[in-house]
């Protein structure tokens, strides 16, 4: 007599598995009723290639959830060290004065970290939109002209830590409108500033709003002349590559608020 490994059950006969070679009654004789470690080898080759199929695209989608994380987590560093360049670069034009409230110091930071991520994640979302990988991306060559062009009462600063890097094919039209959407976002935000700027001027008890709102409006209108250059690898050349007159237009209007700053 037997016992059968998955019941107990005493078998005078008992069925060995060709798979495992087990000992099973009636009622478990079948390898997926002991579930059998052979059942791989007892299924059809039909069977066995879907199988494989699927586990190689299991691993294949784990691998490429893997790299996205490594990618997520990598974007964030460079976006953190970005944001830190543009801010030293922002304190740069109130000459490093680190002695003021603390309320208007962190307004300050606040505003110019604002400055720099919104126009990257402008550009990040705008391509996202269209179907493309984005991410932003640190460039040791923007960083250092940014630190060096940072020093108190230089004529001529360079803000361009790195660039949101695009992967994917896509048309003209598709390139100019995401590259356009960075110097925008700081259009728009100069405006923006400029206005409140004025609303802040006569107000005594807040008055030091319209002083944290001019620099950011000035901050905000270079970045996006700036970037409007149509040259090398900036914004501009790809827009005036796309439509000369939204170039024009929008470098145009950088430049207004460029000289509003200097005259205010």
């Amino acid at each position: 007599m037997t016992k059968c490994e998955v019941c107990g059950k005493e078998v005078l006969m008992p069925f060995k598995c060709p798979y495992c070679g087990g000992y099973f009654c009636a009622e478990h004789r079948l390898p997926e009723k002991h579930n059998c470690p052979g059942l791989y080898a007892a299924a059809s080759p039909y069977e066995k290639e879907w199988k494989e199929r699927m586990r190689i695209i299991r691993l294949e989608e784990e691998q490429r959830m893997l790299a996205k994380k490594r990618m997520a987590r990598r974007e964030v560093l460079h976006l953190t060290a970005g944001a830190l360049i543009v801010m030293l670069a922002g304190l740069s034009l109130i000459n490093f004065n680190l002695h003021l409230r603390w309320y208007v110091l962190l307004s300050f930071i606040l505003g110019f970290l604002a400055s720099f991520l919104i126009h990257e994640l402008a550009h990040r979302y705008s391509a996202r939109s269209h179907g493309l990988s984005a991410g932003f991306r640190l460039d040791p060559m923007g960083a250092v002209l940014t630190i060096i062009t940072s020093i108190p009462y230089m004529p001529f600063k360079i803000i361009a830590p790195g660039a949101v890097v695009i992967s994917g094919l896509a048309p003209i039209s598709v390139i100019g409108s995401i590259a356009l959407a960075g110097p925008l976002s700081n259009i728009i935000l100069s405006a923006i500033f400029y206005i409140g700027s004025h609303i802040f001027l006569k107000a005594i008890w807040i008055g030091w709003l319209h002083y944290v709102l001019r620099i950011l409006a000035s901050l905000n209108a270079f970045i996006a002349f700036f970037n409007l250059l149509p040259f090398g690898a900036l914004d501009g050349r790809k827009i005036i590559l796309w439509s000369p007159a939204k170039w024009a237009t929008a470098f145009a209007i950088s430049i207004i608020l460029l000289i509003l700053g200097y005259m205010v």
